[in-house]
């Protein structure tokens, strides 16, 4: 389900045509974010610590309202909620992607077998551009090899371009066991503020905690 928002009651409107006037009105913020208990949940049941992190960037994305607008061409939409598409290791050095169905209240254990049959289903790396076009997604990619301190990703030149990127790096073990990483998230300015980003985080919070109800 989606529905479109009526621009003159829409609070953001005036914001939205300041950021317009921009040929790239995109902005990253990285942040170090805490996963001691993804991993320690992941490791005790058997989950990918990927899958896992997917899921709870996912649940706390969803959660956040902002995230959830799309702009195509001068309308705007508010989606019920994203899907992911994520990169995964296809072979010693390409990655492939893979998009799957985000179900609100699927369980994470759930959720990572679905991201693990749908990669063992590709039949290619990446996806052909009608493929790539469907579904409202939010794309999501790991680099495992390095804790970075700083990254900018791709995109196009249009200032439409709704999709969240989100990426984060290698974690960290600290001297008292804590485990952190980078995490990176880049946005459109035209839908989504520094607030939003902090309600984010807030956001991942929690649901790093919802994880010990599965």
């Amino acid at each position: 389900m989606e529905r479109k928002i009526d621009r003159k009651d829409w609070r953001r409107n005036a914001h939205d045509r300041l950021f317009a006037r921009l040929e790239v009105p995109f902005y990253s913020l990285t942040q170090r974010l805490d996963v001691t208990d993804v991993a320690a949940w992941a490791n005790a049941r058997g989950v990918s610590f990927y899958a896992a992190m997917i899921w709870v960037t996912m649940k706390a994305l969803n959660g956040v309202e902002a995230f959830r607008y799309e702009l195509r061409g001068e309308d705007v939409y508010l989606l019920d909620h994203r899907n992911p598409s994520y990169t995964y290791s296809w072979d010693d050095e390409l990655f492939g992607i893979c998009g799957v169905e985000w179900r609100d209240g699927e369980s994470p254990v759930d959720f990572a077998a679905r991201c693990k049959a749908a990669e063992a289903a590709n039949t290619s790396p990446v996806p052909t551009a009608e493929a790539d076009a469907a579904g409202h997604d939010v794309y999501l990619s790991s680099l495992p090899w390095i804790d970075y301190t700083h990254i900018s990703q791709e995109f196009p030149l249009d200032n439409t371009d709704s999709t969240p990127r989100i990426m984060w790096g290698r974690f960290t073990t600290d001297e008292k066991g804590r485990k952190t990483l980078s995490y990176t998230v880049q946005v459109n300015h035209r839908l989504i503020d520094g607030i939003h980003l902090a309600r984010l985080y807030e956001a991942l919070s929690g649901a790093i905690r919802a994880l010990e109800e599965y």
